[in-house]
């Protein structure tokens, strides 16, 4: 879950510069308000495993079987490791490439493991019954390949609700972040005015910019 800023590039840009304990004293509040949602995300994070899903349990086990993925190749199939899932949540400051929106994150939460990927999304573009089955012999893109017809709907249905809204839902992180109603939210906003007003009072730079967050 990243928190989206624009128009606010050249301020911060003449805060590290000009007065870096100002840009320090604010990235630290922000950090403080966005572990938040990546603690509330880990500590939601299953163990052993979700449901009864012991077959996706990682064990003694060092890969699964390779599987069809939806493109027809193949490749392993990601094992679940409660630990490792944690780990993978984590918070990062830093600007990240430019999305198809325009938008740029500066201060986010991600989920990097790939098990902890699946959890989070299952179901959230295929729905709660998966892709469309067309069995191990079967062609297409984003289909199930599957022995089991019902393969997709079990996997999601074991996985519990989604939280949040069309794209950003998920288990995980976008649970903690829509739990959270929106105080971590808040408080990035305020850490981001004060430092930047302070800035601009006291001169740094001469530089005022306005800025927008999204999440």
């Amino acid at each position: 879950m990243p928190i989206d800023i624009s128009g606010v590039e050249s301020t911060l840009k003449a805060m590290r510069k000009f007065d870096g304990d100002l840009y320090k004293e604010m990235n630290t509040e922000i950090k403080a308000a966005m572990i938040t949602i990546r603690d509330k995300a880990r500590s939601d994070v299953p163990i052993p495993y979700p449901s009864y899903l012991y077959g996706w349990a990682k064990g003694n086990k060092s890969s699964t079987p390779k599987v069809f993925n939806t493109s027809g190749g193949v490749r392993a199939f990601p094992l679940y490791d409660s630990s490792e899932v944690k780990r993978g949540i984590v918070y990062r400051q830093g600007k990240t490439k430019t999305n198809r929106a325009g938008f740029s994150a500066r201060y986010y939460v991600s989920n990097n493991s790939a098990a902890g990927a699946i959890y989070e999304t299952a179901g959230r573009k295929s729905g709660a019954s998966g892709q469309p089955w067309v069995g191990p012999k079967g062609s297409g893109k984003d289909v199930s390949r599957s022995n089991n017809p019902n393969a997709g709907k079990i996997f999601i249905g074991s996985m519990g609700p989604l939280y949040g809204k069309g794209k950003e839902q998920g288990r995980l992180i976008f649970k903690a972040w829509e739990q959270d109603q929106g105080k971590a939210y808040i408080a990035v906003i305020k850490a981001i005015d004060k430092a930047t007003n302070t800035f601009n009072t006291t001169g740094g730079a001469g530089t005022k910019s306005g800025y927008a967050l999204g999440a």
